[in-house]
């Protein structure tokens, strides 16, 4: 059984981003300077930032991997990171590319 707290968070990560998009849809995206926010960047910020966030991924999967060593866990997570950085960081390079 999940516990709260974990359903909670779990819930947290999937209704901010939500959130965020819907909140800077209409508004002008910022492609100089420094922005926190992923969603108020340009195309050409996004993926940008999506090469810069490599070595996290990589630390990331390191983390996972001394915790779990190379389980089906590891094999997954590692999967799961290499799709959706590779779907994210070509859809915004596409999108990038289509501004221009």
């Amino acid at each position: 059984m999940i516990d709260f707290s974990i359903a909670f968070i779990l819930i947290l990560v999937l209704i901010t981003p939500l959130i965020l998009s819907i909140h800077y849809r209409d508004k002008p995206k910022v492609d100089k300077g420094f922005k926190i926010a992923y969603h108020g960047l340009s195309y050409r910020r996004k993926f940008m930032r999506d090469l810069y966030s490599i070595p996290i991924c990589i630390i990331a999967l390191i983390i996972i991997y001394l915790f779990e060593g190379f389980t089906n866990l590891f094999i997954f997570f590692t999967l799961f990171f290499i799709l959706l950085f590779g779907i994210q960081t070509t859809y915004n390079y596409i999108k990038w590319k289509k501004e221009d």
